[in-house]
């Protein structure tokens, strides 16, 4: 009976909010990314030069940073029904301003805005998780949640070439167009945020009453646990060892997964791709991302083993994006480039559940935030360094290749961690 109660449980909960917090990392990483295929066209029209552009698009991340650890203990404040609204608006607009840019000083600027108002949404995701999902559910939810990457940059893909073929229209190029119409969901997905999205099961009016029941009960018996074997505070959280071995091998990863995403329609036309067909082709590597990804986490899942599953898939994407110093055939580049971005993707659908499952309460929000903070630090340097090096050599390979030191940094750090329920507060 307690059994059948707890799928019913879950099933509901997931069925109405995995599908508001998916379509949420959507939106942002939409947002986020179509600079990437804009910059095929909308570099040469603002006078961008490689170095100027991957500064742009780090700049991003230091907003993104500065804000991070604040936007989230706002949001443990408010709730996400509250706050995660307000995020969206800003972030789309900041997003459709970008179609109004003229220099490059103004660029920076709305880049750095937009990573304002994202700064807020992925911990704030992992922390709703926490008020949503029981433990045990926690990591295959985090994957689904995980997988809108790949397939907003699969969509996006696909939606933008013919974005940027409406060049012309109503005196707008193709690249302004592309940030008015993928900026315009997201506002209005802010709306429905505000009507649809509960602060946490106790106020979940669609929930049967046994269920609610049994879930917030369920909720309840798990934080008390974690109150009992960890005394984490904000202050602790903020200063924890594990939150800043997490925050470095974060760090890793993501300077070679933005590195990758902001520049990899330009490095395909550099390959030889028209520009109409770049961003068609952007989408093959991220298809097979969301497969393998998928297949890793419920391995992962189903071992309840999670730093070997972080650490292997890191270190093959290491390897994978050195050997394009070497590589000079087209195919074997794009190969390499794909199992580089593969093995980023299935570090990340598992190794967040660690972090998750230690930390609590106000806790947990400072202590994801200041994991997702540090990381994206990285997120700075990937695609200021690929901007830098594609200027100064005149190609791309020296960049993509020092891209993947940083994963074999996450692999190491990801396989020295200890399981997540040994981990103690400083004292």
């Amino acid at each position: 009976m307690v059994e059948t109660l707890e799928k019913a449980a879950v099933r509901t909960v997931a069925w109405r909010i995995l599908p508001l917090l998916f379509a949420a990392y959507f939106a942002a990483y939409i947002d986020r990314v179509n600079v990437g295929f804009a910059a095929l066209t909308m570099n040469a029209s603002l006078g961008l030069n490689a170095e100027q552009y991957g500064l742009a698009a780090g700049l991003f991340f230091i907003g993104y940073v500065a804000c991070a650890v604040p936007s989230n203990l706002v949001l443990a404040r408010l709730g996400g029904a509250t706050w995660l609204p307000i995020l969206m608006v800003v972030w789309g607009t900041a997003s459709a301003m970008t179609a109004w840019v003229t220099t490059s000083m103004q660029f920076y600027a709305v880049r750095f805005l937009l990573g304002i108002g994202e700064a807020g949404l992925l911990p704030g995701l992992l922390y709703l998780m926490t008020l949503w999902f029981p433990g045990k559910y926690r990591a295959r939810m985090l994957t689904l949640l995980g997988l809108s990457t790949p397939f907003s940059i699969v969509l996006g893909s696909l939606i933008s070439g013919p974005i940027l073929l409406m060049d012309g229209w109503w005196g707008f190029a193709g690249w302004q167009w592309l940030f008015v119409l993928q900026a315009l969901p997201t506002i209005g997905l802010g709306v429905v945020f505000w009507l649809a999205l509960p602060n946490g099961p106790a106020e979940a009016r669609w929930l049967p009453p046994a269920e609610k029941e049994w879930l917030v009960a369920q909720l309840a018996r798990e934080q008390e646990r974690r109150d009992q074997i960890q005394t984490f505070s904000v202050r602790s959280a903020l200063s924890s060892r594990v939150v800043w071995l997490a925050g470095l091998a974060g760090a890793g990863i993501n300077g070679a997964a933005y590195g990758l995403i902001l520049f990899l329609p330009q490095m395909i036309h550099a390959l030889g791709v028209s520009n109409s067909m770049a961003p068609l082709v952007n989408a093959i590597p991220f298809v097979v991302v969301s497969v393998v990804m998928m297949a890793w986490a419920t391995h992962s899942d189903r071992t309840m083993e999670r730093n070997w599953h972080a650490a292997i898939p890191a270190a093959i994407s290491g390897v994978a994006l050195m050997s394009c110093a070497v590589l000079t055939d087209p195919l074997a580049i794009m190969v390499a480039l794909t199992i580089g971005l593969t093995g980023v993707f299935c570090y990340v659908s598992v190794f967040w559940a660690v972090p998750s499952a230690m930390l609590s309460g106000a806790a947990a929000a400072a202590g994801l935030a200041a994991i997702n903070a540090l990381s994206n630090i990285g997120s700075f340097f990937g695609p200021y360094m690929v901007g830098w090096v594609k200027n100064s050599t005149g190609n791309y390979a020296l960049g993509i290749m020092l891209l993947g030191c940083g994963p074999l940094v996450s692999a190491v750090v990801a396989a020295s961690l200890r399981s997540a329920r040994k981990f103690e507060p400083p004292r």
